[in-house]
């Protein structure tokens, strides 16, 4: 009875050992996933936007050109700094920090917040800037189209918002 018992036993935790190991793998297999940040992008039709990217931005109705590098971040941060406006803007700002969401195949947004500073330096208040964007198949160039908005150091807006459209390639 001794035997049979203890060969009981043996099965059922080889069972239980199985079992266990099973649902751990269904459990990891669902990790590392988060469609609310885009993590799945690589196996979806359509490029990825993490990385850095050399970026010009149009603003609408003839505004200025600017040149800036666009840094989109593993888990949905992101950098911007800008490097050249054209025409030379009399307004100082900073670089621009955000957060960007994976939507579906090739398409994201961001959002980027800089500060604009008074010529003496001092505070003006910021920009809020939200793109859509477009990751061409082969993941080397992007387009986007959105918005801007000014707001004061209260953070009441400064004028209607404004658009622009961006074009950009790998770095």
């Amino acid at each position: 009875m001794k035997t049979n018992l203890t060969k009981t036993n043996l099965r059922r935790a080889s069972v239980a050992l199985l079992v266990s190991a099973g649902l751990l793998l269904l459990a990891a297999g669902t990790q590392g996933t988060d469609p609310g940040r885009g993590l799945e992008r690589d196996t979806l039709v359509g490029g990825k936007l993490e990385g850095a990217w050399n970026v010009t931005v149009n603003v609408c109705n003839n505004g200025p050109t600017l040149t800036r590098l666009n840094t989109f971040i593993f888990g949905g941060t992101m950098q911007e700094f800008a490097a050249f406006v054209s025409p030379p803007l009399v307004v100082a700002r900073g670089p621009g920090r955000g957060v960007w969401d994976h939507l579906t195949g090739g398409n994201y947004s961001y959002t980027v917040k800089f500060f604009v500073l008074n010529p003496n330096g001092t505070l003006a208040g910021w920009r809020i800037e939200m793109r859509k964007v477009v990751v061409d198949v082969s993941a080397s160039s992007y387009t986007a189209t959105g918005t801007s908005q000014l707001y004061d150091i209260n953070g009441n807006p400064v004028g209607p918002p404004i658009c622009a459209t961006e074009t950009a390639t790998r770095l």
